[in-house]
Parts: structure tokens; C-alpha cells; sequence
């Protein structure tokens, strides 16, 4: 057997139902260096040429993985119904992040990519805790094994339990938790996904329909579903942006603390990877299923309880995904 020397460790199922390396997409948060200027920078760590769309947008084609996107804010950036935009995009520099989006990449590669984080602090690139208004986040796309597949399934429901344990783990900044980008998965969905165990994406789809109003959420899963189930995505969700269909679950959670010396893309890639070992960790998830049965009964039992639970059967069932 090979030893396997990568810093990031492995996702408990490492390929697709096609027989494929499952990849993930990154997307990196920061204020500081500008489009333009971290372009460059990648550039000249990865290879490639720097283009500039002239609409605070770059493209670095042709690097070691692929072109790889750098923008500033997408949503305000593609908007042509606002007077002087282009102008209030530059006073607003430092507020309004600059965001690097990769394509999908193997674990190996990430672990390449990963060495972007401090070329950028390097830079003064600042993430979410320095300071009071920068709510800047990373966004991880981690590749489905299939839509239908057990795995795939369990995924959804292990995060709909882990996530008061993981919003607790990472601290998430203040700036970010108030803003309208990370909100928490509706109670009541949370519950359903704990009674019911679904046995086709699309089941699932309809159950969730009834508790997601956007794409705002801490896992977004309205990629994934538009990618597995178009027709039923078009009847279920009312939703107006552009959701482009994929196929991986949109992990929007983490904070982006790039200026931090002791952060790196491991952290979040090891709260992902959490979760995915509790989908595949049957015992586990069954009694995290029975105990949010006894916790969602209680009449006023604190978020830091079901923290607690979480902690000792995480603990019970050896399944932590960091020491």
C-alpha cells in the first residue's frame, strides 16, 4: 500500500461512482491586494498570463491548474443598473473583497494551491478578523460522488446536525454571521432530515423546498440540486439570481483568515471533511439522529447543549476529523 504523504488528508470516499478523483473548487475572500495585483501574484507562483477584462475582473490562463478566476465582488461587479458603479467599487476597496476562484482541483492540488494563502498574507492580503466591517469568507465545492449515492445523502443530513458544532468550532466573525451570505439551516429542516431518511435527491429536494428560500445558507445546496434535477429545480425553487448548476455541495461557512500565520486552506478543508466522516460513519450518524430527537423536544435547551452532544459522540465513535 502506498503511504499517503499529503498534508490533507483524504475524504473518506476519494472518487466519484465514475471511478474518478472527486475534485473541489476554491473560492478565497480578502481585501488588500488588487485584482490586478493578485493576478500577478498568481502568475508568478502557479505560471500563466494575466488578463484583465477591465471590469475589476482578471483571468490568470493557463496556470498549473487551469485559468483561474480573480474578481472583485461578483455580485455588485455585474451589475449595470447603478450609477457611477465602477467609481463607488473603487472608494469602497478594502470593504468589498477581491475573490480568487479556482477551478475543480484534486486533493494534491489543493494542497499546491494552498501555498497561494501565504504569498498573499505576504502581500497584505486581510481576511475577516482585521477588521470590524470585513466579513470575508472561503468557499469550498467539494465534488458528489453521485446525486443519488447513499454517501451524497448522508451528507446533507450530517451537516444539518454538525452545523451549531461547526459555527461553534470556527468561531465565525461577528461581521459575517450578521450579514445575509452563512445563515443557519432552518430548525425545522434540521428535524425532517433527522426523522427521515431519503432514499433520492429529489425526495429530498421537496422536503427542502418547503424551508430554503436562498441561496444565502452555510451549505448552499442549490447548485447541486439545479445540476441533478433541473425539470423538478425550476418547479420546487422561486429563486431569482443566476444559480449555476454543479455538481458538489457549496460550502460557504469558513472564515477567510489569510493574514493569520497559522491559518492555511486546512482548516476549512478539515471542517468539510468532518462532516463527510460522519456520513459515512453509520453508527454515529443514527445516534446523532436519536439524540437530536431528545434535544429538539426539550422546551429551551441551549445551542452550547446540542455543542456538548456533539463533542462526546464525536469523541464515543473515534470520528473526530482533527485530533
Amino acid at each position: 500500500m502506498t503511504q499517503d504523504h499529503s498534508a490533507f488528508p483524504a475524504l473518506p470516499v476519494q472518487t466519484t461512482q465514475d471511478g474518478q478523483d472527486r475534485r473541489c473548487g476554491i473560492e478565497i475572500e480578502f481585501a488588500g491586494p488588487t485584482e490586478l495585483e493578485t493576478g500577478t501574484l498568481i502568475a508568478n507562483t502557479f505560471g500563466g498570463t494575466v488578463k484583465d477584462r477591465g471590469d475589476h475582473s482578471v483571468t490568470v490562463c493557463d496556470t498549473d491548474f487551469g485559468d483561474i478566476e480573480v474578481e472583485l465582488d461578483i455580485s455588485l461587479r455585474k451589475r449595470d443598473d447603478l450609477p457611477f458603479l465602477q467609481e463607488g467599487l473603487d472608494a469602497l476597496r478594502g470593504l468589498i473583497p477581491v475573490e480568487v476562484v479556482t477551478p475543480p482541483l484534486t486533493r494534491t492540488q489543493i494542497e499546491a494551491f494552498n501555498t497561494l494563502c501565504t504569498a498573499l498574507r505576504a502581500a497584505g492580503a486581510m481576511g475577516s478578523r482585521s477588521g470590524v466591517l470585513l466579513g470575508f469568507g472561503v468557499h469550498l465545492n467539494p465534488e458528489i460522488i453521485a446525486p443519488d449515492h447513499r454517501v451524497t445523502l448522508d451528507t446533507i443530513t450530517a451537516y444539518a446536525l454538525l452545523e451549531p458544532w461547526l459555527r461553534n468550532k470556527e468561531q465565525i466573525d461577528p461581521t459575517r454571521r450578521m450579514m445575509p451570505f452563512v445563515e443557519a439551516w432552518p430548525n425545522g429542516m434540521i428535524t425532517e432530515l433527522a426523522h427521515t431518511t431519503y432514499d433520492t435527491l429529489a425526495d429530498l429536494m421537496r422536503m427542502a423546498a418547503s424551508h430554503i428560500t436562498s441561496r444565502n445558507q452555510s451549505l448552499d445546496l442549490l447548485p447541486l440540486f439545479k445540476h441533478a434535477q433541473p425539470d423538478l429545480f425550476a418547479t420546487l425553487f422561486d429563486i431569482n439570481d443566476k444559480t449555476a448548476a454543479r455538481p458538489t455541495f457549496h460550502f460557504r461557512l469558513p472564515d477567510s483568515r489569510i493574514d493569520e500565520a497559522d491559518w492555511s486552506l486546512l482548516q476549512p478543508w478539515q471542517l468539510w471533511r468532518q462532516v463527510e466522516l460522519v456520513a459515512t460513519n453509520a453508527p454515529l450518524l443514527s445516534a446523532l439522529r436519536d439524540a437530536w430527537a431528545i434535544h429538539d423536544a426539550a422546551w429551551f435547551e441551549r445551542t452550547s447543549a446540542w455543542v456538548s452532544t456533539v463533542d462526546t459522540l464525536l469523541d464515543d465513535h473515534a470520528a473526530r476529523a482533527t485530533p
